[in-house]
């Protein structure tokens, strides 16, 4: 094939620390299982265990519950509540929660730092950051909770890339879960998850921010993103990066269901890592690659090994014309590093920008090389490129099976 131009790459590039996922407890009721009735009782209780709303299975007492407002919050929006929920949130104890009231906006001028081990921030109100480089809510403890809070920021400039500009900047540590958070506005990324293990991100929902709408970096392992739903943001929707600088790998990641709409660069993204798996996908209108898997020398980033992206829909791929990425695009760009053991299969693939080098690509650069590339049992439906798939180097390891173009099978190729 034709020299095909250079992956392009708006990638955040901090230092940071590590962290874990604690499930939330499941609250049960007692059965009183009495004679006669023993089989409308279980019958019950498996319809209710099957239809009630998770959300319902509060991560803390309210009882004990913090609100802001006792620590001299007002939550109109105007009024800088910046050191009330900060005292507020230095004040909660491991179990503990701070409340933001329903319907309040609490606007807030500085970084604000979760630090108490097993405290949780609850509630369905907005915290309004009002100085895009002093944006972030930071968890920094073990075992914290964030759930059903909205996040949003004023009016961004530009984008920025460090820690304290990361709409939700998960430091590190251990045993992490946030559940039911919308983030709308990011002068950086949107969910930024550094070093963190054992975390969970579940049913989060992000939009408008400047750069990645989920970016998970920094050596993060054993991670569950759930559900997430990302549309409208200025890099890539859910991205797992691992740069070389920082060491390890990311490694067990496992994005399940994702909806992403949207984007100024790729849909779903694997840039460095190990052991990473995206199931159930659905993207759309993305200005580069719906499906990347890289590594790369511009930054300089690890090699992968292992990842899996497996069922799903890719629509209306690669729109920017200044990028030459198709649909699907697997590419090793440094000396020395290599991508290796990666499967995309299942797909349905519709609509890439017809002139577009191909839909699925394999290409390497810089001395990089691939190795066990499957791309298997992929549906290209609708308008799109005239090559379906395109390497520059045809003796890389990959292979192709079960590849069909409104429905017509295409050759195998090992």
């Amino acid at each position: 094939m034709a020299a095909t131009d250079h992956p392009t790459s708006e990638l955040l590039d901090p230092t940071g620390s590590e962290q874990t996922d604690v499930p939330r407890r499941r609250r049960r009721g007692p059965l009183l299982l009495a004679a006669g009735v023993v089989v409308l009782l279980v019958a019950g209780l498996t319809w209710f265990l099957l239809t009630r709303d998770s959300g319902d299975d509060l991560p803390y007492d309210p009882e004990t519950a913090l609100a802001v407002e006792d620590f001299g919050a007002v939550g109109d929006g105007r009024t800088d509540d910046t050191a009330a929920v900060q005292e507020a949130l230095d004040a909660v104890e491991p179990g503990q929660a701070v409340l933001l009231a329903e319907g309040k906006t609490y606007a807030v001028s500085d970084v604000l730092t979760l630090s108490v081990r097993g405290s949780v921030l609850a509630g369905d109100g907005t915290l309004l950051a009002t100085d895009e480089e002093r944006s972030s809510l930071t968890v920094a403890a073990d075992d914290v909770v964030v759930q059903d809070v909205t996040l949003t920021i004023e009016d961004t400039s530009r984008r920025f890339d460090a820690f304290e500009q990361q709409r939700l900047w998960l430091d590190g540590h251990s045993g992490i879960v946030v559940r039911d958070v919308t983030v709308r506005g990011s002068a950086a990324a949107g969910i930024y998850v550094y070093g963190t293990t054992d975390f969970v991100l579940d049913g989060v929902q992000v939009s408008e921010t400047e750069a990645d709408g989920v970016h998970i970096t920094g050596g993060a392992t054993d991670g569950q993103v759930i559900r997430p739903v990302v549309r409208d943001v200025g890099d890539d929707g859910v991205a797992v990066v691992s740069y070389a600088p920082d060491g390890d790998p990311c490694a067990r990641i496992r994005v399940q269901s994702p909806v992403v709409d949207g984007t100024d660069a790729r849909g779903i993204s694997v840039v460095g890592g190990t052991d990473i798996t995206y199931t159930d996908i659905s993207v759309s209108s993305t200005a580069a690659a719906g499906v990347y898997v890289a590594a790369e020398g511009s930054y300089d980033t690890t090699s992968v090994d292992g990842v899996r992206v497996e069922g799903g829909t890719v629509s209306d791929a690669n729109t920017d014309s200044g990028i030459d990425h198709g649909a699907v695009l697997v590419y090793s760009g440094a000396e020395g590093r290599t991508v290796e053991d990666v499967t995309v299969s299942g797909l349905t693939i519709d609509d890439t920008r017809t002139d577009a080098s191909r839909w699925l690509g394999v290409v390497l650069d810089g001395g990089g090389t691939v190795a066990g590339i499957a791309l298997q049992d992929l549906a290209l439906e609708g308008d799109g490129p005239e090559a379906e798939y395109a390497t520059n180097d045809e003796d890389a390891d990959v292979s192709l099976t079960g590849i069909t173009r409104e429905g017509e099978e295409l050759p195998d190729q090992d």
